[in-house]
C-alpha cells in the first residue's frame, strides 16, 4: 500500500486530524461550536451569538398579537487561541501508507492539539464560579458516598437559574470519576440504565446528566501546593454567612491580600481581601457553611511573577515560589487585586527549576503584570463543570490558505463546527515533507446561568 501521493495531500490529513481531535477533546463535544468560513487572523474579534431569553406573554380575544424580533445577541469573542504543531516526515517514510503515517505522526500531533483545546475550554471554569449559592460541593469533599448528592446539588443550582430541564452534561476530572463510579448507585447498571459505561471513559447518564471524564478538567493536588496550615481561633466558630474578619492561629506567615485561603469546613475557593498579619483574614465572599473553633484552614502562599508582562502577552510566564513546590497543570493562577484581579488556568508547565515554574495560561493576559508582582496559585481540589451546551462557545475561523506559488499545499477542512488547516511543503535542508497543523479559535462564556461549578 505504498502511496506517496496520499501522504502529501493536505485535505486527507486535515480530515483525519479532525476525526482524532473530536475523539480526544470531550469538552469540544459538549459546548456550543460556532464556525464561519470567513477568513480570520490571530487577535481578530468576531461575534458568537446567543439566543435572547423570551418572556411570558398572553392576550385576550380583543388584543392583537404584538410581534417581537427573535433576536440573537452578539457576543464578541477574540480569536486568541492559535494552536499548532509541526512535524517533518523524512524521505524514507514517504513510502508508507497514509494509515501508517497517520498513526505514527498525525495522531500524536492531534492528541496534543486536542489536549490544548480541551484545557482552553475547561480552563474557563473560573468564570462560572459565581457565588457560594451558585456552585455545588466542597473542595476535597467528594466521596463515593456523597458523589450522587453533588450531582443533584449542581442540578438544583441550574434549575434555580432556569436552565432548560433537558439532558445536561457533567465534565469531571478522573478523581471525581473514581468517586462517581465507586458509588453503589452508579455501579449497579440496572439502577442507572447502562451496563457498558463502566469500561469506558464515561460514567454514564446519572439523574438526567450525562457524565464524561476528561483529564483536562481543572484540578490541583494538595501535596504539591505551596501551603501553610492554620486554624480557626474563635470559641463559637463562625456561622454561615459571615463576611467580617475572622481570627486564626497556627502558622507564622502573614496573609497577603489576594492569596487563596480555604476553610476546610467551608470548602470554597475563597481568597483574602483584607488581613491583619497572620492572625485575621477577611474573605472575598460570605461563608457558605459554618466553621468551628480549631477548624482547619489552608493558606495558599503567593508567588512572584518575574515580569513585566504586557496586556495581551500570550507566551510563557515565569513564577518564583517555595523550593520544590511547582505550579500544576489545571491549577488556578490569579494576578493583581481588587478590580484588576484576573484569574487564569495553567494550561501547561513548560519548564521548572527548584524555585520557578514557567507556565502557559488559558488565554492572553487581560491586565498587565509587573516585575515582582505577587501572583496567587489556586487551591487544591477539582473544578468540574455541569453545563448546558449553550453555556460556553468555542468559536472557530479558518486561517488563510498560503499562495501555492510559494511552493506549499494547504487545505482547511471543517467538521462539527471546527476548522483545521494543514499545510505541507518539501523541506530541502531537512530532507523531508514538513507538515504544519493548526487551528484558530476563541473561547467565551455565553450564559453563566447555564453552567454550575461542581467542586470535588
Amino acid at each position: 500500500m505504498a502511496n506517496n501521493n496520499l501522504a502529501a495531500i493536505p485535505e486527507i490529513w486535515a480530515r483525519e486530524g479532525l476525526m482524532v481531535l473530536t475523539e480526544n477533546a470531550p469538552a469540544v463535544a459538549h459546548v456550543d461550536r460556532q464556525y464561519s468560513n470567513e477568513l480570520a487572523s490571530y487577535g481578530d474579534t468576531v461575534n458568537a451569538f446567543r439566543a435572547d431569553k423570551r418572556k411570558i406573554r398572553r392576550k385576550s380575544d380583543n388584543d392583537g398579537f404584538s410581534a417581537n424580533d427573535a433576536n440573537l445577541t452578539p457576543v464578541p469573542v477574540k480569536l486568541d487561541q492559535w494552536f499548532y504543531d509541526t512535524i517533518v516526515i523524512k524521505d524514507g517514510e514517504m513510502s508508507k501508507s497514509i494509515a501508517s503515517l497517520t498513526q505514527t505522526h498525525l495522531v500524536p500531533v492531534m492528541q496534543g492539539i486536542a489536549r490544548a483545546v480541551d484545557r482552553a475550554i475547561l480552563g474557563r471554569v473560573h468564570e462560572f464560579l459565581g457565588t457560594p449559592s451558585t456552585r455545588a460541593g466542597k473542595l476535597g469533599g467528594m466521596s463515593k458516598t456523597n458523589s450522587a448528592d453533588y450531582i443533584l446539588e449542581a442540578q438544583e443550582v441550574l434549575h434555580t437559574k432556569n436552565a432548560p430541564a433537558g439532558l445536561k452534561f457533567g465534565i469531571v476530572h478522573q478523581t471525581a470519576q473514581t468517586f462517581l463510579q465507586g458509588n453503589t448507585l452508579f455501579a449497579a447498571a440496572d439502577q442507572r440504565g447502562s451496563a457498558t459505561t463502566l469500561t469506558t471513559g464515561e460514567v454514564g447518564t446519572i439523574y438526567n446528566t450525562g457524565v464524561v471524564m476528561s483529564q483536562n478538567v481543572n484540578h490541583a493536588y494538595a501535596a504539591s501546593a505551596d501551603t501553610e496550615a492554620k486554624a480557626v481561633n474563635n470559641g463559637a466558630g463562625y456561622p454561615a454567612g459571615t463576611t467580617s474578619s475572622m481570627t486564626v492561629d497556627g502558622g507564622a506567615t502573614n496573609f497577603t491580600v489576594g492569596e487563596f485561603v480555604v476553610f476546610e469546613e467551608n470548602g470554597q475557593p475563597t481568597y483574602a481581601t483584607a488581613a491583619t498579619g497572620a492572625t485575621a483574614v477577611t474573605l472575598n465572599e460570605a461563608l457558605k457553611y459554618a466553621v468551628t473553633d480549631d477548624g482547619a484552614i489552608t493558606h495558599y502562599l503567593a508567588g512572584v511573577a518575574t515580569g513585566p508582562y504586557a496586556v495581551g502577552h500570550y507566551g510563557d510566564i515565569e513564577v518564583t515560589h517555595t523550593s520544590g513546590l511547582n505550579l500544576q497543570v489545571g491549577q488556578l493562577l490569579a494576578f493583581n487585586t481588587g478590580a484588576n484581579r484576573r484569574t487564569y488556568t495553567v494550561l501547561e508547565v513548560t519548564s521548572t527549576t527548584a524555585t520557578t515554574s514557567t507556565v502557559l495560561l488559558d488565554r492572553p493576559l487581560e491586565v498587565a503584570v509587573g516585575s515582582s508582582d505577587d501572583c496567587f496559585p489556586g487551591p487544591a481540589g477539582g473544578l468540574n463543570l455541569l453545563l448546558h451546551p449553550e453555556a460556553l462557545a468555542f468559536v472557530s475561523r479558518p486561517l488563510a490558505i498560503p499562495d501555492p506559488d510559494l511552493g506549499v499545499r494547504s487545505s482547511v477542512q471543517v467538521f462539527n463546527g471546527i476548522g483545521l488547516r494543514v499545510t505541507m511543503g518539501y523541506l530541502i535542508s531537512g530532507g523531508g515533507l514538513q507538515v504544519n497543523v493548526d487551528l484558530l479559535a476563541g473561547v467565551k462564556p455565553l450564559n453563566t446561568d447555564l453552567a454550575c461549578v461542581l467542586l470535588s
